[in-house]
């Protein structure tokens, strides 16, 4: 009998860390939800689900069935490794359609074999069959004899397929003629070859070979099982009429059972294989990283296209206006009132009500109907920003495997199509700060309302001494200094320091426009960047971070 390495020497790391592998694989299946194939998606979940559900029944005993083909022997090698006559016992059985399990020693099974779909009248106490008890040292063993995988009862084979994914140890009985069967080899070896620690082969009917055929079928049986990728399978030659090889095959049994490992062995192989299997569509590269130069150029290329500059403008402009309206002189400042404002031609205030409006009622669709009048992205600027979008994708979806750079390509594009809608929103909901007013403006506007009246004053009182004269009433007193009467400093003076302050008051602005102008700039590219985040990198990155769990939880999986 040849043994595997992990068989001789002990638990294997992957066994006895079989609760990381499993806990492992389930993130893995997790991060890849929508990206890898879901068909191998599902097949994690459920081997997780099943080893849940194994994990949590009775670590004391090992399910160990004999699995083969229509004419094989394993009934018989059954009836020889448990001391029984099936043929006894036919009211037990009453057909072959279900698997007999027989049980050793005392530890409560029956959590285990209902797990396993075994119905109680298909259930053997070994103890209670036996006359003469065996040594205990098989105690804690469920032997299975299963169906035909080959029989032509649909039936009998959905059995074997779902007990072949459940047992702990998998006995394949083959017989010198069927040994090189394809439906074994292609439905079962290959698929399972990566288990080759909890499958044991026995070539049975050895009996009727000489020692020469023996030795070639054996070899020729390793050869085939290597082929189908089984590294270092476990050989055995039986035969339950001369009785060779039982011993052997007992041996291994006791091993397996003393040390309450093939469970734990058969669940890592099984995270192993759907591991495996995950990994070739995830890959193994490096998770690329998208570089602050490229979210700089996306953000100047969005700042371009939504039309910043235009509104930035807007907002310098339309502070000089209103400081114009508030702190001009009072009888020329009305000029400027007749021009519209700028900011509110593009129609910001209007959608940031919208805006509003609809987060109060908790609906979008009187934003999407809202636009602001900013100009039109040129087909330049499209471009530039479809450019900075490309580069961040190509750079995101990199050396990735195809279904993770197209998953990355979709989020991106995804988002991408609302991007234009979400611009146009973004300047309009942006707090450009015109709602409040310098201080200064109203002392100013109190100055020249006072010099104002000042000045009026003084018209007043010249335009009284002249009505006064022309009708002949006498003349109205006009104190003076200097020789300049006071009604001329008052309306002179008033009116020279009014449109003095007025363009004080204007070069002041001017610099107070410059600020206002670059906080808004700021501002909305704080907006943009949100904006860029939101669609374009935070998605991407949302990919990236998916597959790094994906890619380093599965290494953790496959051990």
């Amino acid at each position: 009998m040849t043994e595997t390495t992990e068989t001789v020497k002990g638990p294997v790391r992957a066994a006895t860390d079989v609760l990381t592998k499993i806990d492992a694989l389930e993130k893995a299946a997790t991060a890849g939800q929508g990206r890898l194939d879901p068909v191998v998606l599902t097949e994690a979940t459920q081997i997780v689900d099943r080893a849940g559900q194994r994990l949590r029944m009775s670590g004391e005993l090992t399910v160990v069935a004999l699995a083969g083909a229509t004419g094989s022997g394993k009934s018989s090698l059954f009836n020889a490794m448990t001391g029984l006559d099936l043929a006894a016992i036919g009211t037990r059985r009453p057909t072959s359609s279900m698997p007999l399990a027989c049980v050793w020693g005392e530890e409560p099974a029956g959590e285990v074999l209902n797990w396993l779909g075994i119905p109680r009248r298909h259930q053997v106490q070994h103890r209670s069959s036996l006359e003469d008890a065996q040594s205990e040292d098989l105690d804690g063993l469920i032997l299975l004899d299963l169906p035909d995988h080959d029989s032509i009862e649909v039936e009998h084979r959905l059995i074997v397929d779902r007990l072949v994914e459940l047992v702990d140890l998998l006995v394949w009985v083959v017989d010198p003629q069927k040994y090189a069967d394809a439906a074994l080899h292609d439905r079962y070896i290959k698929p399972y070859a990566s288990h080759s620690g909890v499958m044991v082969f026995a070539l049975n009917h050895v009996d009727k070979l000489t020692p020469d055929q023996q030795k070639s079928c054996l070899n020729d049986l390793e050869r085939l099982l290597k082929t189908d990728g089984v590294k270092a399978p476990t050989v055995v030659a039986t035969s339950a009429v001369s009785g060779d090889g039982l011993d052997e095959v007992r041996g291994l049994l006791v091993k397996r059972v003393s040390n309450k490992r093939s469970a734990k062995e058969r669940l890592a192989a099984d995270v192993d294989r759907v591991a495996d299997r995950m990994a070739s569509q995830c890959g193994t590269a490096k998770t690329p990283e998208i570089a602050d130069a490229e979210v700089n150029e996306l953000v100047e290329a969005l700042s371009d296209a939504s039309g910043l500059p235009v509104v930035v403008d807007a907002v310098r402009r339309s502070y000089l206006q209103r400081a114009q309206a508030a702190t001009g002189w009072p009888l020329t400042k009305w000029i400027g009132r007749l021009r519209p404002d700028p900011l509110r031609g593009l129609q910001l205030d209007e959608v940031s009500r919208q805006q509003g409006k609809a987060l109060r009622k908790s609906t979008a669709s009187d934003v999407a109907t809202a636009r602001t009048l900013l100009p039109a992205a040129t087909p330049v600027q499209r471009a530039r920003m479809d450019s900075a979008v490309r580069t961040i994708t190509d750079r995101a979806a990199a050396g990735l495997s195809r279904p993770w750079a197209d998953s990355v390509r979709t989020a991106i594009r995804r988002r991408e199509e609302s991007l234009g809608d979400e611009l146009d929103q973004a300047v309009a909901r942006t707090d450009l700060g015109n709602s409040t007013n310098p201080g200064w403006w109203s002392a100013a506007k109190f100055i020249q309302w006072l010099l104002f009246l000042v000045a009026l004053g003084g018209a007043a009182w010249l335009l009284a001494a002249l009505v006064a004269r022309i009708a002949g009433a006498g003349e109205v007193p006009l104190p003076s200094a200097g020789g300049i009467a006071y009604a001329w400093i008052m309306l002179v003076g008033g009116a020279a320091l009014g449109l003095g302050l007025a363009v004080l008051c204007r070069l002041v602005a001017v610099s107070g426009a410059a600020r206002r102008a670059r906080a808004a700039e700021q501002a909305l590219r704080s907006e943009l960047e949100r904006v860029a985040d939101s669609h374009i990198v935070a998605p991407a990155r949302a990919e990236l971070d998916a597959y790094s769990t994906c890619r380093d939880t599965l290494a953790i999986a496959r051990g």
